[in-house]
């Protein structure tokens, strides 16, 4: 039967038990289901050219092997595979192929082969997310055929492209605008039609990215406004009359009472599907002008659908049959980026401890590519168990992306050799830089770039900031189409330029002893080499040029 004819013929507690009865769980169970499966892909990848090449020193018989004579892998590793789609030599032929950005890579992008048992998963998973974000509960969810889901997720080739093509063979929805309208569309574009359709007609369900929901969600205020305002007699006549009454209403009292129209005083959402590195950033303020908190799920092109919130949404549980998980300790992570060449410890799932960071490590089951790869990501182990919700799997959440790549707003992803070329394309006299993610006010995410330079006056300085400038986001339009959409949706500027005085890292270097990273400097470092560059001022110094 498909997800839709479950919904009509069989008992809640049924439909429950087959998509998120992996909540059931005890921790000894999952650690079952992902050992098993863990054997599974080794007996699988020891059949193909891409295993053995991981397989030197033989096949691993148990998973103790496993993590002693298989490396920890990047992508680097698989390019001269992936990149030309070579299906000989991996261990399944895939039925799909997926791309993303390659941060720090010679090419703009990666890919990722999918089989035809990992889309199986992939569904399943995103089915029970579907579920969880409309549950208070155990067996309680409201899910129904029909129900208008605004969209705004990237397309095929990205992972989130697979999402309505997937659910269009297990249930009926009316994405708005329709899939087909909406991949001819900019981000922009499909948002603004995607309002439009909705206050006319309603919607149940909303599946987007973090930041670009942010955005669309502040500048609905104009939408509303032009569709409460002079409307004319064709759009009277195509409107809903329940949403033609909610919106009358809602600017009543705007005018009455001099408050804004929400989005929840127009929309009555059943659930609310986040995705993007910075979700929790906005969850907050999305639950507040909506009236749901936002269900974040975890994935990427390598790992597909990895991990979803529960019905509390206050933690991430990762599906057991996506990948098997190894996990990097912070201070380990940090020792192999002061001792080149050191390996890294991994632990599992059943070693974690609460409130630690971890880099994780994922190798993709049911005949994926990645054997103990490094995505990039690192959570925290929120808690090992969730005793009121009577959940016994470690939950977690998303910290950000690994100190050496800087990711904004969840859509570019920038590393040392890519600030190298910029600052090489400016032709300006920079020998001593370095970047780090900082936040706005408001707790938007954007690139701060520190160089020293050591121009005559301020105007010089101003020149050589905006050039710089220029060239970072001549970086981001290359590498990602939707930059200006995005730049427009948040309305805030991800690009920024700080000027320093010449020598005052190096006074930094010597008065602490270290060297400080190009890309990933704590915040406390920035704030003793901001303190050192203000007494250099008020000694004479001329200037300090920062936006």
């Amino acid at each position: 039967m498909t997800f839709e004819e479950k919904l009509r013929k069989c008992p809640a507690n049924e439909i429950w038990q087959e998509y998120c009865g992996f909540l059931d769980l005890t921790l000894p169970e999952y650690m079952n289901i992902q050992k098993r499966l863990l054997l599974e892909q080794i007996e699988l990848m020891s059949h193909c050219e891409l295993g053995k090449r991981f397989f030197r020193q033989g096949v691993p018989t148990s998973v103790e092997e496993f993590r002693t004579k298989v490396p920890l892998t990047k992508f680097e590793d698989y390019a001269d595979v992936l990149l030309p789609q070579k299906d000989e030599m991996l261990p399944e032929k895939p039925v799909l192929w997926l791309h993303t950005t390659w941060e720090g890579g010679d090419f703009p992008s990666k890919r990722a082969p999918y089989t035809e048992s990992m889309l199986e998963t992939y569904k399943t998973n995103i089915l029970g997310a579907m579920l969880l974000a409309t549950s208070r509960g155990r067996n309680h969810f409201c899910v129904r055929p029909g129900m208008r889901v605004l969209y705004s997720l990237a397309p095929l080739p990205y992972a989130t492209g697979m999402f309505p093509d997937l659910i269009s063979s297990e249930i009926y929805l009316r994405f708005m605008p329709s899939v087909r309208e909406a991949r001819k569309m900019s981000f922009g574009q499909q948002m603004k039609d995607g309002y439009k359709l909705a206050i006319k007609h309603d919607m149940n369900l909303f599946f987007g990215m973090s930041s670009v929901l942010y955005g669309a969600t502040k500048s609905l205020d104009t939408l509303i406004q032009k569709s409460g305002g002079k409307i004319h007699l064709k759009d009277l006549l195509s409107m809903n009359p329940k949403m033609l009454w909610r919106l009358m209403a809602a600017r009543y009292r705007e005018k009455r009472d001099g408050v804004s129209v929400k989005p929840k005083d127009l929309f009555r959402l059943q659930g609310f599907v986040c995705v993007g590195t910075d979700t929790a950033l906005y969850k907050n303020e999305l639950e507040e002008a909506w009236g749901i908190r936002p269900l974040e799920i975890a994935g990427g092109t390598e790992p597909s659908c990895m991990g979803t919130e529960t019905w509390s949404k206050d933690g991430l549980v990762l599906f057991p049959d996506a990948c098997f998980y190894e996990f990097i300790p912070e201070m380990e992570l940090y020792k192999e980026m002061s001792e080149p060449g050191y390996v890294p410890k991994t632990y599992l799932m059943d070693e974690l401890v609460a409130g630690q960071k971890y880099e994780l490590v994922i190798t993709v089951l049911k005949g994926g590519a990645f054997l103990r790869y490094r995505v990039g990501d690192v959570y925290r182990c929120l808690r090992l168990r969730n005793a009121s919700d009577k959940i016994e799997l470690p939950q977690f959440e998303y910290v950000d992306r690994i100190p050496t790549v800087i990711d904004i707003a969840g859509f570019t992803r920038i590393t040392q050799r890519e600030i190298e070329r910029v600052i090489t394309l400016s032709r300006l006299p920079i020998e001593t830089w370095f970047a780090i993610k900082e936040y706005d006010e408001t707790g938007r995410s954007f690139l701060n770039l520190y160089v020293e330079l050591d121009p005559e006056d301020t105007q010089s300085a101003a020149l050589s900031r905006q050039l710089l400038r220029d060239h970072l986001a001549l970086y981001f339009r290359s590498y990602d189409g939707d930059y200006s959409d995005l730049k427009r949706l948040l309305n805030v500027d991800p690009l920024k330029v700080t000027i320093l005085k010449r020598g005052v890292v190096a006074q930094y270097e010597k008065e602490n002893g270290c060297k400080i990273p190009r890309v990933g400097t704590s915040k406390e470092s920035v704030l003793e080499i901001l303190r050192i560059q203000k007494e250099s001022v008020q000694e004479g110094g001329v200037f300090c040029v920062t936006e």
